[in-house]
């Protein structure tokens, strides 16, 4: 019995070793069957196209050539610009010309008068009002009269004339200050206009740049991914091989397998993710061509320093445009104030002019005798209208003068909202760049981490679990740590929009 011992001890050993070898050889063909095989070789970025690397200066160039709402945005503000001109017509030159022909046979009252009168009439003027308020109007009149009466002294006759007009409004619109002061008000409407679309082109602009970033997020998660299917996929084929070789059990063999798995899943989500990323991106940069993928070319830093708090606040009250608007909006309730003032007034109208004429049978001759002969036609007039109560005047007055005290109330307000912004805009920006130091530093540790840990599993002292969890807490540390790097540039950019400035560093100037 002590002799047969070994051989009978030698046939279970190879049996046993024949039955793992069959487990083997069976789970590998089911893996075979149910699992997809997986280009490992694909490009980092999960794109098989052609692919245009920009840099942030590309993409946000391109936004303001290209992008649909910025593009609105300044049509509605060359729009709003033609108001100026409507406003300003007040002072245009008015020509008129009138040329009429009359055949007058109607039953006189008198037989002196004749039977039949013919009438010709060409009369030319032309007007125009000063921003002081004086209209000055010039005409030149011509009447060709011819009667069958045979007691007409000319027949025909050519009655010709030339004068001037001038008409000041000393009373309301005195020296032009209504006329003056609704085309100032259209010009702040105008300039209003213009800062309300150019932080809309602002807005735009900072989602767009905020697009930038989260495209390059993704893609940075795509790689992350990439690498931790690449270390799932290290431990699976290391676990197989001991497997194969009994060095492990067959649980840590599925525990590495469905590791494997899972991390392709997570890489096929996040592949999905940045092309959908790309899209968004594509479709603020107005690019059709779908066969051509964005890879952004800056990365994400932390490093550079922030403007300190005084000249943080100091940019934003000398930037931002909403800012602007309301002291145009002062400035505004000034100019109808003054407006509603002189409405108070009488209409008080001073009016002048001067004709001299010439008569004679012959057109020619008539016109002579305006500059050849004295026979002047002066007039002076003063014309007074007036509302007793002054109902309507005083009511207008009365609200000018509260629209002007809530605007002012208005620009406190604001300048407090803009103050409280600021700062909590600078501190987000400095606790986001600390919190993403702090997550490249977590990051690095578990790293480490897990680096130790795998030498320890190489010489046996630890097990698959421990190194799937180890894998599991870099992953999500990277991942944390693209978040924060991400979190800190999108902090960035709403910092330099509440400054007002984010558009003055890629816009020639305020006018659209």
């Amino acid at each position: 019995m002590l002799i047969k011992a070994p051989a009978i001890l030698n046939k279970r050993s190879l049996f046993q070793k024949l039955w793992r070898l069959c487990c083997v050889v069976c789970f590998l063909n089911i893996s075979i069957i149910s699992f997809p095989q997986v280009n490992h070789t694909t490009d980092l970025k999960g794109l098989d196209r052609p692919r245009r690397v920009v840099t942030l200066q590309e993409v946000t160039e391109l936004a303001l050539a290209n992008n649909f709402d910025i593009q609105i945005a300044k049509y509605d503000s060359l729009i709003a610009q033609t108001d100026e001109g409507v406003a300003e017509s007040i002072y245009d030159t008015i020509i008129n010309a009138e040329v009429g022909y009359r055949n007058n046979q109607s039953k006189p009252a008198s037989t002196l008068a004749g039977n039949k009168t013919l009438e010709n009439t060409c009369n030319f003027g032309i007007s125009k009002k000063l921003p002081v308020g004086t209209t000055i109007t010039g005409d030149f009149k011509n009447n060709r009269n011819w009667t069958d009466s045979s007691f007409a002294s000319l027949n025909p006759s050519h009655d010709s004339s030339l004068g001037v007009t001038i008409e000041q409004e000393l009373g309301k619109n005195l020296l032009g200050i209504q006329d003056r002061g609704k085309v100032k008000l259209t010009k702040l409407d105008i300039e209003n206009s213009q800062y309300t679309s150019l932080d809309r082109i602002e807005a735009s602009l900072a989602g767009v740049q905020a697009a930038y970033w989260d495209l390059a997020l993704q893609l940075e998660r795509v790689e992350i991914e990439e690498d931790m299917v690449e270390q799932a996929k290290t431990l699976y084929d290391s676990n197989e091989q001991k497997f194969q070789n009994g060095l492990v059990e067959l649980p840590e063999l599925l525990a590495s397998e469905a590791n494997y798995k899972s991390r392709i899943n997570d890489l096929l989500l996040a592949r999905n993710l940045s092309a959908s990323r790309e899209n968004v991106l594509k479709l603020l940069l107005n690019i059709g061509d779908q066969t051509m993928g964005i890879i952004p070319a800056d990365a994400m830093q932390i490093d550079g320093s922030i403007e300190e708090l005084d000249a943080a606040l100091k940019l934003a009250f000398d930037n931002r445009r909403d800012y602007k608007e309301a002291r145009n909006i002062i400035e505004k309730g000034d100019i109808k104030l003054s407006m509603e003032k002189n409405n108070l007034w009488p209409q008080i109208n001073l009016t002048a002019s001067l004709a001299r004429n010439g008569v004679d049978d012959h057109f020619n001759q008539a016109v002579h005798q305006i500059a050849e002969e004295d026979n002047p036609d002066f007039y002076a007039g003063l014309k007074l209208s007036w509302h007793a109560e002054n109902t309507e005047a005083r009511a207008n007055l009365k609200a000018a003068k509260l629209q002007k005290a809530k605007a002012l109330v208005s620009i406190k307000l604001l300048e407090r909202q803009i103050s409280i912004a600021i700062i909590d805009q600078m501190r987000l920006c400095h606790v986001s760049k600390e919190v993403a130091a702090n997550r490249i530093n977590i990051a690095s540790l578990q790293a480490e981490k897990l680096k130790e840990e795998e030498k320890k599993f190489k010489r046996g002292r630890s097990d698959t679990d421990t190194i799937i969890r180890f894998q599991e807490d870099l992953n999500l540390a990277r991942l944390l740590e693209a978040e924060a790097k991400f979190r800190y540039q999108e902090a960035l950019i709403d910092l330099r929009q509440a400054e007002g400035v984010l558009l003055d560093r890629y816009w020639s100037g305020d006018n659209l």
